[in-house]
């Protein structure tokens, strides 16, 4: 392994100093020699840890043999540690590609991707499998995820229809229009880059000129939901929309779950505090009593708020949550909340302003 270090070092020595440049060829062929198995040219080999040895042999000749093998160990980790940096370097870049991100397991820790709420993915890192004593595991582990992920490495080269994702009884923020092109987006309604996304789409007017409609998946995670009441927000969305795509929304012409969407997203309450924020923290019953409050004011009376209480709550509902989140899992394979599929593109994380008002 001494010659593939040696090539490595001269090479980045060769890049800033033309000394080194007559040393490469010589380096490369013992390198490649070596990587295929075959012997090394132990003539450069030799020349490499002769000058290694030389000061210990004038000073500690007895030295010399442990040093010789100290060498030959620190060649190998050294190789090791390039390969092992080179794999980590390629699955993130692929990562980045397929998912717009280069952590599966912790998609927003990654520096380089766009701000989200990250959908953790996958089985159990690499270093936490090794801690627990899975070594075998830590290594299927990891190459099962790389799988997935050159797998899923053409859906992204595609061009992708967000119509193809919307929900039977979907709505569309400001209502539908015929002629505009459809876009999605994957919202969890506790997430405040979904909330940022919504008021990006406002102030980009992207809302005039596009069908905008969303499916909405609660973050779920080891311990529970990311976000303690997007369930059940989810859930009287959900309920909402079948309701209206029946019997309309009651004496307004947009459809109430994006009044509430709107609100949650948009507005603070008496306090100054943004609503979003609010419903992380308030417990369940203060979040249904709100819920219930914002279908008031958006015309429901008791029996209808009674009506939906109960759709949110029931089997139907249920049903067509779970199915929301096999396509968002399955078919889009996002990692990310929110992401937006318009423009024939799928987009991972919150998009700004400018982007947005450059999509078709």
């Amino acid at each position: 392994m001494l010659c593939v270090v040696a090539f490595v070092v001269v090479l980045v020595l060769s890049a800033v100093s033309a000394r080194y440049r007559r040393l490469l060829g010589r380096a490369w062929g013992c390198a490649w020699r070596r990587v295929t198995f075959r012997p090394c040219d132990t003539t450069f080999r030799d020349d490499v840890k002769s000058s290694m040895l030389a000061p210990v042999a004038t000073r500690a000749p007895r030295l010399v043999a442990p040093a010789s093998v100290a060498i030959e160990v620190v060649a190998w980790l050294m190789v090791v540690s390039l390969i092992v940096s080179l794999f980590i370097l390629g699955r993130s870049g692929l990562n980045l590609f397929v998912y717009g991100t280069c952590d599966k397991q912790d998609a927003q820790s990654c520096s380089l991707a766009a701000e989200m709420c990250s959908i953790d993915a996958g089985p159990i890192g690499f270093w936490d499998s090794v801690g627990s004593g899975d070594l075998v595991g830590a290594f299927g582990n990891e190459f099962a995820s790389l799988g997935e992920t050159i797998a899923a490495v053409p859906s992204r080269l595609r061009s992708w229809d967000a119509a193809d994702y919307a929900a039977p009884d979907a709505t569309y923020l400001g209502g539908y229009e015929a002629g505009r092109p459809t876009a999605i987006e994957i919202i969890d309604p506790g997430c405040r880059f979904c909330a940022q996304l919504f008021r990006n789409m406002r102030a980009s007017g992207f809302d005039r000129t596009h069908n905008v409609t969303y499916l909405v998946y609660p973050i779920a995670s080891d311990t529970g939901p990311r976000f303690a009441n997007s369930p059940l927000v989810a859930s009287y969305l959900t309920a909402l929309r079948a309701v209206e795509a029946q019997a309309g929304p009651p004496e307004v012409t947009e459809a109430t779950d994006w009044v509430i969407l709107e609100t949650l997203f948009s507005e603070k309450n008496a306090d100054g505090t943004p609503w979003q924020v609010w419903m992380n923290a308030a417990t369940t019953g203060e979040a249904r009593t709100q819920l219930h409050a914002w279908l008031e004011e958006a015309g429901y009376d008791d029996d209808g708020v009674a009506e939906i209480a109960a759709l949110a709550a029931s089997p139907q509902t249920a049903a067509t949550l779970a199915a929301a989140r096999t396509t968002v899992e399955d078919e889009i394979q996002t990692l990310a909340i929110p992401s937006l599929i318009a423009g024939g593109r799928l987009r991972s994380g919150l998009v700004d302003v400018d982007t947005l008002r450059g999509i078709d």
